[in-house]
């Protein structure tokens, strides 16, 4: 059974606020929603002001940009037999600063629930599964085939290298170990890891989508821009305008939409995620 958290709510006296537990349910208008330009790699709020944290597939990116798998034909550290060390040891640094952050940010006895993308027990990790094509390698073979269009030259071919890292459960774990603010603070309540079937191909598949092949691929292939086209469009040359940029950029696109219209069926993008559960200790 989960731990149920006793929220507490800010009362005023007369000379001083106090922070007394709240025993009635709060209703949403009760509950403080702040937004605040503090990146999440730092502590964001107050010492032992926050009774639970909760983060959706953000903490892949990385803080700093190692580069390290340009001039390869990588383009992110995931597909490498052996991992790139620059950005497993960035990573590294990035997750210790994340579980120190919420360490100081919880309350004794406050939750930090945790889902991201990770690279699991079977190696899959987003993209990449036991089901239909990689995801990667169509993003490669679309790249690629700018070149071939005369569109980038080999530099721009092998300029792409994602600033982000699927960590493993080693490397998650590993990241409570060796310091002592976070040994002494935070326990793993559960650990997961999960593959959820990408839900574009999925219903294409099952024949309910009433889409054609091109209209399957004018809708599929969006979400996989939206995360990563400034990351193959930073691949391109710098003394390049924004406009040129953007129609090369543009075919890039359309080279993967023709690609999945081809096949639409082995075409999609896979979550692999871990879901991971800390509680701070008491």
């Amino acid at each position: 059974m989960a731990k149920r958290i006793q929220p507490r709510v800010r009362t005023q006296t007369r000379d001083r606020r106090v922070w007394q537990p709240h025993t009635q349910p709060l209703q949403f208008w009760q509950l403080l929603h702040r937004g605040m330009w503090i990146c999440f790699y730092n502590q964001c709020y107050a010492s032992e002001s926050i009774n639970f944290v909760v983060s959706f597939a953000a903490m892949h990116w990385l803080s700093a940009f190692p580069s390290s798998l340009r001039e390869k034909d990588m383009i992110h550290a995931a597909r490498c037999e052996d991992t790139p060390v620059p950005e497993k040891e960035q990573a590294a640094r990035d997750w210790k600063n994340i579980l120190k952050a919420r360490a100081r940010e919880l309350v004794p006895g406050g939750r930090f629930v945790y889902v991201n993308f990770c690279k699991d027990c079977n190696g899959y990790f987003l993209g990449q599964t036991d089901i239909g094509v990689s995801m990667w390698d169509s993003f490669q073979e679309a790249w690629d085939q700018l070149k071939e269009q005369g569109l980038i030259d080999e530099d721009e071919r092998l300029g792409v290298s994602f600033p982000n890292y699927y960590r493993t459960k080693h490397e998650f774990l590993e990241g409570l170990e060796g310091d002592d603010e976070i040994t002494n603070t935070l326990k793993v309540v559960s650990f997961e890891e999960k593959v959820v079937r990408c839900p574009y191909r999925e219903l294409y598949n099952s024949g309910k989508s009433g889409k054609s092949a091109r209209e399957y691929a004018e809708w599929f292939v969006p979400t996989t821009r939206t995360w990563s086209h400034s990351t193959f469009k930073s691949g391109l040359k710098t003394d390049r305008t924004d406009e040129d940029k953007e129609k090369v950029m543009g075919q890039f696109w359309e080279n993967y939409m023709t690609l999945v219209e081809k096949n639409p069926e082995i075409h999609g993008m896979d979550y692999v995620h871990a879901y991971i559960v800390f509680e701070k200790k008491e």
